[in-house]
């Protein structure tokens, strides 16, 4: 069928609706009781966003470690940067050791005052507690 005889049936079509709406219309009737169901779907759709907790590193807190390692304090205090890859923290620890007790993180680029060098390679933070000399830089990674 083509385009122009498909829109004239398709006018013809509801011209004869409107009629016959019209005729109902004028007709006069008896109102009557109706009663009319809906049914109502609600979908919900919910998204689980991965979270990362950090332990926020604030001092001074109490270390309780017994020190027994030697320590060489800096002439003046030192601030270093965590050099961690990017999503990764460095540990700040109770002693200068793996072994010891992590008592916070740091991020990328966050900076530490160090006052002591521990030994093994491990700095002593202005708080008391210690970082590998191998996760920090004097400059601020990129």
């Amino acid at each position: 069928m083509n385009r122009k005889r498909f829109t004239t049936v398709l006018i013809a079509a509801m011209m004869v609706s409107v009629m016959a709406l019209g005729a109902v219309a004028c007709k006069k009737t008896e109102p009557t009781a109706t009663t009319l169901e809906s049914t109502e779907q609600t979908t919900t759709t919910t998204t689980t966003i991965p979270t990362t907790t950090l332990t926020e590193y604030t001092g001074p807190l109490p270390n309780d470690e017994e020190i027994t390692w030697t320590e060489t304090q800096l002439e003046t205090p030192a601030t270093y940067y965590a050099k961690v890859s990017k999503g990764e923290f460095l540990n700040v620890r109770k002693g200068p050791n793996t072994t010891y007790e992590i008592v916070g993180k740091l991020t990328r680029g966050q900076s530490i005052t160090c006052v002591a060098k521990a030994s093994g390679g491990w700095y002593k933070t202005q708080d008391g507690f210690y970082v590998s000399e191998n996760y920090l830089s004097g400059t601020m990674p990129n």
